[in-house]
């Protein structure tokens, strides 16, 4: 097999298709393309539809990682995911004259206020009422139970980010 990693994708197009033993024909009526479409992207003229490459992959039995970059994806695998315990739910209130909420939350507090409708928010700013209203209004937009859901489910990162003028965030970390 030649070293995919020094060769163009047009040339690893190829020599994927040679390894499997198919032609350039055998090879477009696969993929429902025509056969100068093949020619044209193993001499690096054009490039297949994006759409199309976990196809491509497929019938050359690669991974578009490899048919792209020419080396397997690295498969170490990631690092073990944090028990919920340890996870942090942080959000974010930003207005637009310069108010700003921030709240951190241990995710088994968050679940428990999102599971028994218990996330509420009551306060008061040195700017009064009206900014206090819009960010129980942002917050009332949001479905906690369904942002605990998320998190059970393993996801991390940013899980809310509304811009209307002000903005609201919520990330795990």
């Amino acid at each position: 097999m030649a070293d995919l990693h020094a060769l163009s994708l047009g040339r690893r197009i190829q020599a994927l298709r040679k390894e499997q033993g198919l032609t350039q024909d055998a090879l477009a009526e696969r993929m429902g393309v025509t056969p100068q479409a093949v020619s044209k992207w193993e001499n690096d003229l054009s490039c297949p539809d994006i759409m199309s490459l976990p196809q491509l992959a497929r019938e050359l039995r690669t991974t578009v990682d490899t048919l792209l970059t020419g080396t397997a994806a690295d498969s170490t695998p990631a690092a073990p995911a944090k028990k919920p315990e340890e996870l942090i739910v942080r959000m974010a209130f930003h207005s637009e004259d310069g108010t700003r909420l921030c709240v951190n939350l241990p995710f088994t507090v968050f679940r428990l206020g999102a599971m028994y409708d218990l996330i509420s928010f009551s306060f008061h700013t040195e700017e009064g009422a009206q900014d206090a209203e819009q960010i129980a209004r942002a917050m009332a937009g949001v479905d906690f139970k369904q942002v605990a859901r998320l998190i059970e489910n393993g996801a991390t990162g940013t899980l809310v980010d509304v811009n209307f003028g002000d903005r609201l965030t919520i990330w795990v970390e």
